[in-house]
């Protein structure tokens, strides 16, 4: 075969030149020094090296078109549409939505509609399926961009996928609505939901949600608690369709038609038109995509070309996929994906030794699977599972010798027989609801996940450079002794990537985005503190059952412990509730169960909150030291002092007023964060510090006009203020009287409905302020 073995240098040249285009020209300085290793080590011929080059500015010029044309043809102004629904759409609650296709733009958007009875909502139900056109008035606006250090960007991830604006539909009539699109591809699709719903309707609890994700791609349906056991256990790959998977079906398929008389050039024939079908049967995620390619270009070409390699299979598809979808390469299914296969191929040598044992095979192919992925986890989710390595080789075997085998097979014996297989329903039910439980009880083990945060991109090589060095070492020098010790190659480098987050001498103080709502990160260098005032949350207002979505948005769970998560946070020292809003201490359950809390800190205060008694009883659980403070309660290290200033009595005229608030001097400035503080509570504070003065300024009540009094600010004379408010809140915060007033006293405002999260990095008694949005 021409070039054998050498495809993957060209996929190599591809991806550079595409990710020099859309990315940065870092990456054309990284090619030629790849050229040039690949000249000095592989020898390559003239010949080969000009392709190669070619190669390179071939898939440059496909970024540069792709992002040049990569442009909403649609005015913003526009309220007049004629839609066409795609295979994504959901309906959560009273919000339906839905990937449509604007028909006369030929461009997607984002659905968003808002139900208005239980009835509508039947109706959409059981009458939306992919294909079904609708012709409707709405507003378009622009997606959200992250407004938190680290967070998701979903502005890009949708330009990514040529999507530019969030429709927001003011009625659909079904009236409206017709089929209009009955092509092959909407058959396919609309055969998928079919047939997700037949499983979630026939399948009992456990099995329902399992085989529609092993069968259709759709994790949907997965409790969100089993779905965080299978991520902290590192095998959450085994519930996303790929190799195996394909493999597997591919495998029965062919057999099934031999046994019965086929012939194997038919069966060939039949799979190759079949596996294209199934892609799309199974979500075509770029894991199934890759799969299926690679598959049924072996089958294709394999009789044409018997020696054909894996890898150069392999490469080929990579080639083909990124230059009809470009932007799939910021996709992190699709970089996990061809990584983990490209490390696994060129491992094979290795893994495929004849006198090694199956178990062993396992193990080493968990350890390739886990070294591939980490510098991918770590720089997207922040942590990387310690205990993968043992629970695949506990979990690979049972998915794929019994799980998989028997919800294909008991899908298609109860699309035959019906009710008929009940007593195999339930036998595999019962066994399937043991390993959940037993998967949950190994994720909740003590240092299951190893949490480090994002490293830096520097780091990021170093992962993939201490990867690619383990396996040569490994494969040049054989044993179980030259094993171990070079495991300590990359573990060298999880060494530095702590050490880089835990010990660095530079703190932070971060105003984190949480909307309606307060939660403020102090970081001390060197590892000398982590304390969280507040965490966010969300207020609950009365739903009909109807109406209620499977998942409450809990800022702390969402925003809040990403972006510690993203920070190499574990522990946090002080857990700091400045009183029982919800706004302030809503998201405090999700904290205190995601990290190591030490201690957590509420007001003095005559009468508690129901979440403040939920959380008393969550602590106790846990054995967390919960205390108690007013006024006078102070702590301290070399790089920060703190002292609580109030509550000064129990008995505050309001909650808010009971808020603790906290003095600080950190990083060269005087701090003050005054939770909820009003009017009465900030005359108290005047009387009490008459002398009390300080630069930074945490605007109590997110901005509120009875709060940040003439009075106050005088007293206080602060240099900066930074309010914590939600966009377009219906208070009305922060209200005009108090931004002209702050302004009247010459204050800086920062705020976070404007600015996103707002961070102060110091180090020493000097340092800088910044903010995520311009």
């Amino acid at each position: 075969m021409i070039l054998r073995g050498k495809w993957i240098y060209f996929a190599i040249a591809s991806v550079s030149g595409l990710l020099s285009s859309l990315f940065s020209s870092v990456f054309i300085f990284l090619h030629i020094i790849f050229l040039l290793f690949i000249i000095r080590i592989q020898r390559l011929s003239y010949k080969q090296f000009f392709f190669l080059c070619l190669c390179f500015l071939a898939f440059f010029i496909r970024g540069e078109l792709a992002e040049r044309f990569n442009i909403s043809k649609i005015a913003s102004e526009t309220n007049q549409f004629h839609i066409l629904f795609l295979r994504d759409w959901d309906i959560n609650g009273d919000l339906l939505t839905a990937e449509v296709k604007e028909v006369r733009a030929g461009e997607k958007l984002i659905l968003r509609y808002k139900i208005k009875s239980m009835e509508e909502k039947r109706l959409l139900n059981e009458r939306l399926s992919a294909g079904v056109g609708c012709s409707l008035k709405g507003s378009l606006a622009e997606p959200a961009v992250a407004t938190n250090p680290n967070g998701f960007h979903y502005r890009n991830f949708l330009y990514h996928k040529q999507t530019y604006w969030i429709l927001t539909a003011d009625e659909l009539s079904l009236q409206q609505c017709k089929k209009e699109d009955s092509s092959l591809v909407t058959f396919f699709q609309n055969l998928r939901s079919k047939g997700i719903d037949y499983l979630r309707t026939n399948f009992p609890s456990h099995t329902a949600p399992l085989a529609v994700a092993l069968i259709f791609g759709d994790r949907g349906l997965i409790d969100e608690s089993s779905l965080l056991a299978y991520e902290r256990l590192g095998i959450v790959h085994l519930l996303a369709i790929s190799g195996l998977h394909v493999g597997l079906l591919t495998g029965m398929l062919f057999y099934l038609g031999i046994r019965i008389g086929i012939t194997r050039e038919s069966m060939i024939h039949f799979l190759v038109v079949f596996l294209p079908c199934y892609a799309i049967l199974a979500g075509a995620a770029p894991s199934v995509v890759r799969a299926v390619l690679m598959l049924v270009l072996v089958l294709a070409i394999r009789k044409y070309i018997p020696s054909i390699l894996t890898q150069d299979v392999l490469s080929f598809v990579l080639i083909l996929y990124i230059l009809f979808t470009p932007y799939i390469i910021f996709h992190v299914g699709f970089q996990l994906s061809f990584v983990v296969t490209y490390f696994l191929i060129l491992s094979t040598p290795i893994l495929l030794k004849k006198e090694m044992h199956p178990m062993k095979t396992i193990f080493f192919t968990s350890v390739v699977c886990q070294l591939a992925s980490v510098p991918i986890l770590f720089y997207y989710f922040f942590e990387v599972s310690i205990i993968s390595i043992l629970a695949n080789i506990l979990y690979i075997p049972l998915f794929s010798v019994i799980i998989l085998p028997s919800l294909l097979i008991l899908f298609l014996l109860h699309l035959l027989f019906g009710s008929h297989v009940f007593i195999l329903l339930t036998i595999i039910n019962t066994l399937l609801g043991w390993l959940d439980d037993f998967g949950k009880v190994m994720a909740d083990l003590p240092f299951a996940v190893l949490t480090l945060g994002r490293p830096h991109p520097i780091i990021v090589m170093l992962y993939i450079a201490a990867a690619i060095l383990f396996f040569i070492l490994w494969e040049k020098c054989e044993g179980k002794r030259k094993f171990i010790k070079y495991s300590f190659i990359p573990g060298f480098v999880v060494v530095i990537h702590y050490v880089s987050q835990v010990y660095t001498p530079y703190g932070e103080i971060t105003f984190i985005d949480v909307g309606q709502g307060d939660s403020i990160f102090i970081k001390l260098p060197y590892n000398q503190g982590n304390y969280l005032i507040d965490t966010g949350g969300s207020l609950a207002f009365p739903l009909e059952v109807w109406q209620q979505r499977k998942k409450k948005f809990d800022p702390g769970a969402e925003i809040v412990m990403p972006f510690l998560k993203s920070k190499g946070v574990t522990t946090i020292d002080k857990l700091i509730l400045t009183h029982g809003d919800a706004d302030h201490i809503g998201g405090a359950e999700a904290i205190v169960k995601a990290f190591h809390v030490k201690e957590i800190v509420m007001p003095i205060t005559a009468e508690l909150s129901q979440l403040e008694k939920e959380l008393m009883r969550i602590a106790l659980e846990k054995g967390i030291p919960l205390r108690t403070i007013g006024a006078g309660e102070s702590w301290g290290f070399r790089e920060a002092q703190f002292v609580a200033l109030m509550p000064i009595v129990a008995q505050a005229e309001s909650k808010n007023d009971g808020s603790i608030v906290l003095f600080a001097k950190i990083g060269g400035f005087r701090w003050l964060f005054t939770g909820d503080l009003e009017k009465v509570g900030e005359e108290q504070f005047i009387k009490k510090y008459p002398h009390l003065t300080a630069d930074i300024l945490k605007v109590g009540h997110h901005g509120s006009k009875t709060s940040s009094t003439e009075a106050f600010l005088e007293h206080i004379q602060p240099s900066v203020g930074v309010i914590s408010a939600g966009r377009k809140n219906r208070y009305g915060h922060p209200h005009s009287e108090v931004l002209d007033r702050l302004d009247q006293f010459d204050v800086m405002i920062y705020r976070t409905d404007l600015h996103g999260a707002i961070t102060y990095k110091f180090s020493g008694k000097t340092g800088t302020f910044s903010a995520v949005l311009p």
